[in-house]
């Protein structure tokens, strides 16, 4: 039987298959030796004998891959491959970095490099690279790695030694600590959750299940830290929240919990745990909005409605649950217990434009409090946007068209006349307006407003820009301003040969430049890179697996339209290791709500997962278009 890093290899090779890759790449890729690499390849060798859909090939100056001799055969041996990668005991390397972690937080006092060398059965080199990934990973969470004399320890808070454990799901692994005791102990776990359901009925603090489950494995890392004789100190708490009735409920499950497990309780840990209560959000009363809490909901909403033509001023409801939402995830923002979301892929696949107005709106959140909110939170507030977004309903009828331009009335006829042979159908009038004698009763009297100037009309938002001598991009925008994307052809319209191509390996940042070189000479914009770029630095723009959407920040025209690359080989897209095959730069246009609907589309396009793959064997614009048609005509159908 192959171990975990063996079955990686041959997955790799099955993922590049008749590639050649070479004992270096996995070496690289891996962290381990040459030799070691050779021997795993012996290991693979002789358990492919066993089978008769493919064998390794190799050659002296190439590497190996894996040549296929029957497709279907082949297909079960790789499924069945990614099950055993999942079930088999992980030794290597992740989980050999999380025991590493594990040990060092569980230890007072520093350990030896011969101790976990020992512990391990690796190398001391191999345990020096494997301690730069332990630094990398404490780093993220405000704690450090101290050297002395062939010994290390992590040094820090507390509270972060807590977070790490969390976040890197640590406490469930099934590993026993310096006491031979598991940090997932299921009679443990039991007890926790009696001592929660008796006290919070006693208390009547309503919870939902999703964090009553989520409180009981924060109880516990407690339980077992104190156990271990790890306490909150503190000057670790600089509280300055009213704790009020979280405090005295938590002092009465310490109570209970000091007793049941035999461990001392300080009144930190005591506080500690009413601010984890406080930020669960249980606040069921509007009165418990604050003035600053509404206004900044208020100022956010007036710059959503600017950067994304979507509209929430009115809706109360919204405004009040996000509020409600907001008073707690600002003490979890605070002092860092943001809450992780197993649902956060399903979301920002699901609702892709809720996800973006949630991202732009963590962004409003964490430049009010100066830390960044999480991901998993981000999507959460999603939610809220999404649910509003499908309250919202356009109008249908006969349209009225004002076009605010400086131009003399003779140079504006043929754009009269052009839009009117366009859109006769729907347009019951086309009028000209200068700018300077625009009113707010045109406000209400016309439907959709267009500009030939780039002045302030199209900069905050009130028209789009359209050129004087009217092209075919120009129909296009605003057609789908007028109708949104009424079937498939109209959806492909958006992709361009010009605006596609394909490349064997590259990296994220000549990823992001190319795409937006091509769109910048396509369509003679300007700011494009730039403001994709300040997208990205405030959340990752991946999608899904294999897939990114990098979008601008602010929309730099009013042109909509999808730039395309593929990669053959992944490409590593943000912090969280994510990889990507497939990478679509969209642009929606400047001042056109309708072509947000785009967003639904993109999400209906990825629901088929074999696409990436099918892409990435023949990397042509016409397989994409093909490709994401079935795709479409699959997903409306549903």
């Amino acid at each position: 039987m192959l171990n975990q890093r063996q079955i990686e290899i041959l997955l790799e090779l099955c993922n590049h298959t008749e590639e050649y890759l070479t004992a270096s790449y996995f070496a690289d890729k891996l962290n381990v030796s040459l030799r070691t690499v050779q021997g795993d390849m012996k290991a693979i060798k002789t358990e492919l004998e066993e089978e008769s859909c493919a064998h390794i090939e190799s050659k002296a100056s190439k590497g190996s891959c894996i040549v296929v001799e029957d497709a279907d055969e082949f297909s079960a041996f790789v499924n069945s491959l990614y099950q055993e990668y999942t079930t088999v005991s992980l030794n290597y390397p992740t989980s050999r970095i999380s025991k590493i972690l594990l040990l060092l937080l569980s230890r007072h006092r520093a350990v030896t490099l011969s101790e976990m060398e020992e512990k391990y059965f690796v190398s001391k080199s191999t345990l020096l690279n494997d301690l730069k990934k332990v630094e990398e990973v404490l780093d993220k969470f405000h704690l450090e790695l101290m050297h002395g004399s062939n010994k290390v320890m992590v040094d820090g808070f507390e509270i972060n030694k807590r977070r790490c454990l969390a976040e890197q799901d640590l406490y469930l692994a099934h590993i026993k600590n310096e006491h031979g005791m598991s940090y997932i102990d299921e009679r443990q776990l039991a007890k926790i959750k009696n001592i929660l359901t008796e006290k919070f009925v006693e208390h009547q603090y309503h919870i939902m299940d999703t964090d009553f489950n989520n409180a009981i494995l924060f109880l516990n890392i407690m339980i077992c830290r104190m156990g271990d004789g790890f306490y909150v100190q503190s000057n670790e708490l600089d509280i300055t929240e009213n704790l009020g009735k979280e405090y005295e409920m938590s002092k009465d499950i310490f109570e209970k919990i000091g007793r049941r497990f035999f461990i001392k309780v300080t009144d930190e840990e005591i506080k500690y745990f009413a601010l984890y209560l406080k930020g669960q959000g249980n606040n069921r009363d509007s009165d418990t909005i604050t003035p600053e809490m509404d206004k900044f909901i208020t100022e956010a909403f007036a710059q959503i409605k600017e950067n994304f033509g979507v509209d929430f001023t009115d809706n109360i409801n919204l405004r009040i649950t996000l509020a409600l939402h907001c008073m707690s995830l600002q003490i979890r923002i605070k002092y860092d217990m943001q809450m992780k979301n197993d649902m956060l892929d399903y979301i920002r696949e699901t609702f892709p434009m809720g996800y973006d107005i949630g991202t732009y709106f963590a962004f409003l959140l964490s430049q009010k409090y100066g830390k960044k909110v999480s991901d998993d939170e981000t999507a959460l507030l999603a939610v809220h946007f999404y649910s509003s977004l499908m309250e919202l309903n356009s109008g249908v009828g006969k349209i009225k068209i004002l076009v605010i331009s400086s131009l003399k009335n003779s140079m504006t006829l043929l754009l009269k006349q052009s839009l009117l042979r366009w859109f006769s159908d729907r347009v019951s009038a086309v009028d000209f307006c200068n700018p300077m004698d625009v009113t707010e009763d045109m406000l209400d009297e016309y439907d959709i407003f267009l500009t030939t100037e780039k002045d302030e009309f199209f900069e905050k938002g009130l028209a789009m820009y359209v050129n004087a001598f009217p092209n075919q991009h120009d129909y296009a925008n605003i057609k789908l301003n007028l109708d949104g994307f009424k079937d498939i052809e109209d959806i492909a319209s958006i992709f361009y040969p010009e605006l596609f191509y394909q490349v064997k390996s590259s990296t994220k940042k000549e990823v992001l430049q190319g795409l937006c070189d091509r769109a910048t000479k396509y369509f003679e914009i300007e700011d494009l890179h730039s403001q994709v770029q300040q997208r990205e630095e405030i959340g990752s723009t991946y999608f899904s697996k294999q897939i990114a959407v990098p979008h601008p920040m602010y929309a730099v025209s009013s042109d909509t339209f999808i730039s395309v690359c593929v990669s053959k080989q992944p490409i590593v897209w943000d912090e969280e290791n994510n990889q990507v095959n497939l990478i679509m730069l969209m642009h929606i246009g400047k001042n056109n709500t309708q072509a947000f609907q785009l967003w639904d589309y993109i999400s209906k396009i990825f629901a088929d997962k074999t696409l990436v793959e099918k892409l990435v064997e023949e990397p042509s614009y016409d397989k994409f278009v093909s490709l994401m048609k079935e795709a479409l005509e699959s997903g409306l159908n549903q």
